[in-house]
């Protein structure tokens, strides 16, 4: 379970480095406590990267729209077009991983919380099993001393009787 939980940690701190907000998740169960990093927003180094192609891209479009210059505008708008392809292709690209992360987390989360239950209910079988063994102990400890008492009395009573004898 702690291998899981290292390795679901240590996924998420990966993508999670460059997010934008993160969302911690407590999840307390008697007395085991499990905290999960949850990424609800993210925003990569790549994804702003496209982002200022894309407005660099526009700007240079503007500045060619306000010289006059129909050569530079045609290529600026290229540009900016294939600018906003990279972009959307980038932006679902951070998404679907966000996705899978958060998916990995969940199903960490999940198996854990069996995991949990699965040791409580081992636990209490222990324990069960623990008391039965206690009981047994005594009830055979209390029978081995009424039997020892009772050859302790009987081995009395027959040297009494020897003694009577003689």
């Amino acid at each position: 379970m702690k291998k899981t939980l290292i390795l679901a940690s240590t996924a998420i701190l990966l993508f999670a480095t460059s997010c934008k907000k993160n969302e911690t998740v407590i999840t307390t169960d008697g007395s085991d406590t499990l905290s999960v990093v949850k990424t609800t927003e993210t925003t990569t180094l790549a994804n702003d990267e496209a982002k200022a192609k894309v407005d660099k891209a526009q700007a240079d479009l503007d500045a060619a729209i306000k010289n006059g210059d129909k050569k530079a505008e045609e290529a600026a708008r290229k540009a900016l077009a294939d600018a906003n392809v990279a972009w959307e292709k980038t932006k679902n690209v951070v998404n679907n991983a966000a996705q899978d992360v958060k998916e990995g987390v969940d199903n960490t989360v999940d198996k854990a919380k069996v995991a949990t239950e699965n040791a409580k209910q081992d636990m209490k079988e222990t324990a069960q099993d623990t008391k039965e063994a206690i009981n047994k102990a005594g009830k055979d400890a209390k029978d081995a001393t009424r039997k020892a008492t009772e050859d302790t009395k009987e081995a009395y009573n027959n040297t009494l009787d020897k003694l009577k004898a003689k």
